[in-house]
């Protein structure tokens, strides 16, 4: 009797950032705001964007569906 494994291979490595400085400057102080962008090929960039896409598209659904399982019309049935 022969096994059926599946090998599941993931790569990982060292992210490096962009990083955009602000400074703040507030009543008694100063603050740095950074905001740093992962660096990222077009491909994971497109990788990215799709995985996004698909969560929100997911979440669009599940409240669509429900608005239509109660009823609720919003703005039209005003």
């Amino acid at each position: 009797m022969y096994l059926n494994l599946e090998v599941i291979t993931i790569i990982i490595r060292p992210f490096t950032y962009d990083s955009d400085a602000h400074i703040v400057s507030g009543r008694k102080s100063t603050i740095t705001i950074e905001n740093l962008s992962p660096q990222l090929s077009d491909e994971e960039r497109i990788e990215q964007r799709r995985c996004i896409e698909e969560g929100l598209f997911e979440i669009f659904i599940k409240y669509t569906d429900q608005q239509e399982s109660n009823g609720y019309l919003g703005a039209a049935a005003v």
